[in-house]
């Protein structure tokens, strides 16, 4: 029988895994990940015994006391739900449009100081900006869509000077607010070294860790660098068919 390499191409997908209120678990709709590297590694912990009965302590038995498997992968796409998963975070969808009146800034505003409006709940794609007491360019300078103000010189008074306008704030990522959610994983491939004959790697149920290293101001292109675990799926059974954690099909 002819050797049979591998060079592998694909795409992972994860679809969440939903538990209702009896327990019953189904799938959800995936999202298609195309990975700059996928992988994964198996552990072991092992246990000896050690027989006392003879002249000298020798080892005669070795046995399995769990198992483990780790994936690794690498994205360099940041798109919204990717970077969510990287993160551990919500996908917020876009806001309606509102408007503040009379928010209030600070009474002192040196010369080149900046003021985000919107304060603690920042705003942007701001509309019919005005600040009391100021004229726009001779007395501050503003970003409409980051919702950021300069100021042009000193600026002080009191009562303290406000701002009155209209936003409409964009779709954002939550940071830590999902949990480690599970996931069905399909690693969809074709084999380069084979004639592109396609298969899969299934893992059953997986749980990640938040990315490391997330670099925001970076030379190259940021990659977000995940790990995480092949769980055992206790809803199959415990054969040698499908086994509990994952099967490869070529």
């Amino acid at each position: 029988m002819a050797n049979l390499f591998f060079q592998g191409r694909g795409n992972v997908y994860l679809q969440p895994i939903l538990v209702a209120n009896d327990g019953t678990e189904t799938l959800g709709a995936g999202i298609t990940l195309c990975t700059d590297q996928f992988a994964f590694s198996q552990a072991t912990e092992s246990a000896t015994h050690i027989n006392k009965c003879g002249r000298g302590d020798v080892e005669d038995d070795r046995y399995t006391k769990s198992q483990t498997a780790t994936l690794t992968m690498e994205l360099a796409d940041a798109q919204d739900k990717i970077f969510a998963l990287g993160v551990l975070g919500t996908v917020n969808a876009a806001g309606s449009p509102g408007t503040v009146v009379a928010e209030e800034l600070p009474t002192s505003l040196p010369d080149g100081s900046v003021w985000f409006l919107g304060g603690k709940t920042r705003h942007r794609a701001i509309t019919g900006l005005t600040i009391t007491g100021m004229t726009l360019t001779t007395d501050y300078t503003f970003d409409a869509a980051s919702g950021k103000v300069t100021f042009v010189g000193d600026q002080s008074a009191s009562p303290a000077p406000t701002a009155s306008y209209g936003y409409t704030d964009p779709q954002y990522v939550s940071l830590f607010t999902a949990g480690s959610d599970k996931y069905m994983l399909s690693y969809e491939f074709m084999n380069k070294r084979n004639a592109n004959d396609e298969g899969s790697m299934e893992f059953y149920k997986v749980v990640f860790d938040p990315a490391q290293n997330i670099d925001l101001q970076s030379d190259e292109l940021q990659i977000m660098n995940f790990s995480g675990s092949a769980l055992a799926d206790l809803t199959r059974p415990d054969d040698k068919l499908l086994g509990q954690f994952g099967r490869r099909v070529l």
